[in-house]
């Protein structure tokens, strides 16, 4: 049965799937923590809401910070586990890396407790540092940690524009202390690219990214709620979608998989249960996720024994009005 939310809204995202580069390569969207939130019953009215998040992981390397601001509208005031944690936020994000940095509005829907829907557009400005933007011409060719780091010395990188839509569904449900989680994304990309490359590389996605096109990710989260502790486990599946522009002439289309999967842990501990206040639920957090498959992560490059390490530290802040 649903409560209250998921009774902490479950997991705040799962972080570093896709933060951003630092030294070694670039990257996407981010993915976020695992952490409680505060149950919505008895949520005020109104309240304007800032949620914080810093983090890096190794394996790929990445790093961001992010921080979201909602104006929160609660949309009933039934006692129904169902029905009772509804809200409508809209607001914005902004997120800064090494990288890159990305602003844009988002809209962020709960109109029963198992099932949430986020949606933002936001407009990205590479800085040329960090190892990062790196393009390509096909699926094809090698993007490795070592020809990056060839592309990185060689200065073959730079800076450009672009902007960036995101639409993600979210299941949820609880079970006494239990919780589980599917999150399903699904991001359009549109970058200015140069030369006639069609692709570029995504540290948080840890993949080549079509500069026009999209990319799903399915996220299966389920975590045991133990006080201030949460436990549990973590599966990420990550595909993007290329048609034959982003191919070479007499390329095989069907040749290139650029998917990745990963499976692993989590462990989060928050720190101090504030309620709805200037500070409250300062989290941190540690994920370990394996490389199912992957083009270079699975002893083509890395060994598979090797996981993608997450590290970050998050809280929030409300003002009731």
């Amino acid at each position: 049965m649903p409560s209250s939310g998921c009774a902490r809204t479950l997991l705040c995202s799962l972080l570093l799937l896709g933060s951003n580069a630092l030294a070694e390569g670039p990257t996407g969207d981010t993915p976020e923590v695992p952490r409680p939130t505060p149950p919505l019953t008895g949520m005020p009215t109104r309240r304007l809401n800032l949620d914080h998040f810093i983090g890096g992981g190794v394996n790929p390397t990445v790093a961001e910070y992010k921080v979201r601001i909602s104006q929160t509208q609660r949309l009933g005031q039934s006692e129904d586990l169902l029905w009772r944690d509804t809200f409508l936020g809209l607001g914005g994000q902004v997120r800064l890396n090494p990288c890159y940095t990305a602003v844009g509005p988002m809209v962020n829907w709960q109109p029963i407790a198992v099932f949430n829907l986020k949606a933002l557009v936001d407009a990205y400005g590479f800085f040329g540092t960090a190892g990062m933007l790196q393009s390509f011409r096909s699926p094809l060719d090698e993007f490795s940690d070592a020809v990056q780091r060839a592309n990185s010395e060689a200065q073959n990188t730079y800076g450009t524009t672009g902007w960036h839509a995101m639409l993600q569904p979210t299941l949820q449900a609880q079970v006494g202390p239990i919780a589980i989680q599917n999150v399903v994304t699904l991001d359009y990309f549109n970058i200015r690219l140069r030369g006639g490359d069609t692709l570029w590389y995504d540290a948080g996605q840890d993949t080549l990214i079509p500069g026009r096109g999209l990319v799903l990710t399915e996220e299966v989260n389920l975590v045991y709620l133990a006080g201030p502790l949460t436990l549990g486990a973590t599966f990420r599946y990550l595909l993007p979608f290329y048609d034959e522009e982003n191919f070479r002439p007499g390329e095989d289309v069907k040749a290139a998989n650029n998917s990745n999967m990963r499976l692993g842990a989590l462990v989060a501990y928050t720190f101090h249960d504030g309620g709805y206040s200037s500070f409250n639920h300062p989290t941190a957090f540690l994920t370990a996720t394996w490389h199912m498959s992957h083009r270079y992560r699975t002893g083509q490059e890395t060994s598979q024994a090797i996981p993608f390490v997450g590290l970050g530290f998050a809280f929030q802040q409300d003002f009731v009005f």
